[in-house]
């Protein structure tokens, strides 16, 4: 297991230097704020993790590379640091980050949601840390969705963190002052702190949405 993701690991790290697919100075705030190094809640990947990666698989999911139109929605910067439990940036780390487009649809077979795709937005990423444990990604809020006939789910990102020195992590991060909240049933489930680690609040700094979400890894 170790084996293979070593030669998926290396392989993307080929693609990101052909593709300009690791992040730059410019995709990162000034100055981060660390937050404290709890760990990051543990969320299941859900039933739409892709079942075969695009071609793109960079960290702008608001543009295709074949395409000449950019996704529907708000476009939004996600960016922070990847710690372990000591507060040590985790360098070289991959994560992945799925979502439903604008309209609260996945492309994936097993959504039985009407909504229209968005045949212009990428619905997976991938980004590896730097040496501070920063990453960024460009993308758009997702719309929400019914997860049943009594629950929608609020608008959220999921996200998996792989290091060959850390216990892998699958999360999901929701965005503040979404009333639908304060009912989903996978973030209340979690403790108020968990849930304070897991809501981004986004802020505007030179005509872009900016949040800052930070993961912080077991060892």
């Amino acid at each position: 297991m170790k084996n293979n993701f070593n030669q998926r690991r290396r392989n993307f790290l080929k693609r990101s230097f052909a593709l300009g697919a690791l992040i730059t100075s410019d995709w990162l705030v000034p100055s981060f704020v660390y937050s404290n190094c709890n760990l990051t809640p543990q969320e299941s990947s859900g039933p739409f993790y892709p079942l075969s990666y695009p071609l793109d698989q960079d960290n702008d999911l608001t543009y295709l590379k074949d395409k000449s139109q950019k996704a529907n929605g708000e476009i939004i910067y996600i960016k922070g640091v990847v710690q372990g439990e000591n507060c040590e940036p985790v360098s070289k780390a991959t994560i992945e980050i799925w979502q439903a487009c604008a309209t609260g649809r996945y492309n994936h077979p097993e959504d039985r949601n009407p909504a229209e795709l968005d045949p212009n937005f990428q619905y997976f990423g991938k980004a590896i840390t730097n040496e501070r444990g920063e990453y960024g990604f460009k993308t758009i809020k997702p719309g929400s969705y019914p997860a049943s006939w009594f629950w929608t789910r609020p608008p959220h990102i999921h996200f998996t963190v792989r290091s060959l020195k850390h216990t892998e992590l699958t999360t999901q991060m929701y965005f503040s002052g979404e009333p639908l909240n304060s009912k989903d049933r996978l973030l209340q489930n979690h403790s108020k702190e968990e849930q304070e680690k897991s809501i981004v609040t986004f802020y505007k700094e030179k005509q872009k949405q900016i949040g800052q979400f930070n993961l912080t890894l077991k060892g």
